[in-house]
């Protein structure tokens, strides 16, 4: 139930995304989104967090690459994809994190995928493309892709990137605590670009819209879908976890078709279709 729910809250971070545009610049919405949940964590977890203040500081690098990939620049990049893309097609572009991680983690883990891992890519890479091109073909030869699907593209490689450097750094913090202190540095870090932001484009309407939308990222794609994550790997594993990862897109389709108003082409059907077998090969485990 809690992998379910997480998954339902994320699914509808991509609609949220894209219910923002033309209301609530991308930059602002992912800064007042971690520092009001920052908050909201730290009346919790403040405590523990000054005991556990030395083993925080002499971790102080790693936690800012982890602060940097994961708060600021992924869930960032997602909001200003939004502008420029479907809901339907961010949700998709994500669950091709399993390829992007396994890709990353020749270099960064020194763990080479297995013989069935690379036949999965190979029929999940075509998806992904097939998103990026639209079904189009031409559009794929040209190089010429859709801002938004390239940005959300570089979102999820942010992700990867988390993922796989939260593997090697293995930090002696526990989950509260981690996710307090990477909210706090993703906040710090985003700081900057919301002043240049808000310079440049000015602030945005505290009307019931806003408040409902900035609402509904802080306390379910934030907290609600962190910690119904983290209950349900606890109970079921990080392995029976991952695949529930594969109803997010079912979820964002489910909100973006009568809430947006999004259409859901045959493109995005062939894709969905190459992207899960390749994933569901990857993950297959054989009997000897």
């Amino acid at each position: 139930m809690g992998l379910l729910l997480a998954t339902l809250c994320w699914g509808g971070n991509s609609v949220a995304g894209r219910m923002s545009v033309g209301d609530i610049p991308p930059v602002a919405l992912s800064f007042w989104r971690w520092t009001l949940a920052f908050l909201i964590l730290f009346s919790f977890t403040g405590k523990n967090l000054i005991r556990q203040r030395k083993v925080i500081f002499q971790s102080r690098y790693k936690l800012l690459a982890l602060g940097f990939f994961s708060i600021a620049c992924f869930n960032t990049l997602l909001y200003i994809a939004a502008q420029s893309t479907q809901a339907v097609n961010l949700a998709l572009i994500q669950i091709a994190l399993p390829v992007i991680t396994m890709i990353l983690a020749v270099p960064l883990l020194n763990i080479f995928p297995k013989k069935r891992q690379l036949v999965g890519m190979g029929i999940a890479i075509p998806g992904l493309l097939t998103i990026f091109s639209k079904g189009e073909w031409s559009i794929l030869a040209s190089l010429n892709f859709g801002r938004g699907d390239m940005i959300m593209f570089v979102a999820t490689c942010c992700w990867g990137c988390y993922t796989v450097l939260l593997k090697r750094f293995e930090l002696p913090i526990s989950g509260a605590q981690l996710l307090t202190t990477l909210v706090g540095v993703g906040v710090t870090l985003l700081f900057p670009f919301y002043l240049w932001e808000f310079s440049v484009r000015g602030g945005f309407s505290v009307n019931m819209k806003a408040i409902y939308l900035i609402g509904y990222v802080i306390l379910f794609a934030s907290l609600v879908a962190y910690i119904s994550w983290n209950f349900g790997v606890s109970v079921l594993g990080a392995n029976t976890a991952a695949m529930f990862n594969f109803l997010i897109p079912v979820f964002s389709a489910m909100f973006a078709i009568p809430i947006l108003g999004e259409t859901l082409h045959q493109y995005h059907l062939l894709a969905a279709g190459l992207i899960f077998t390749g994933l569901w090969i990857a993950n297959r485990r054989y009997s000897s």
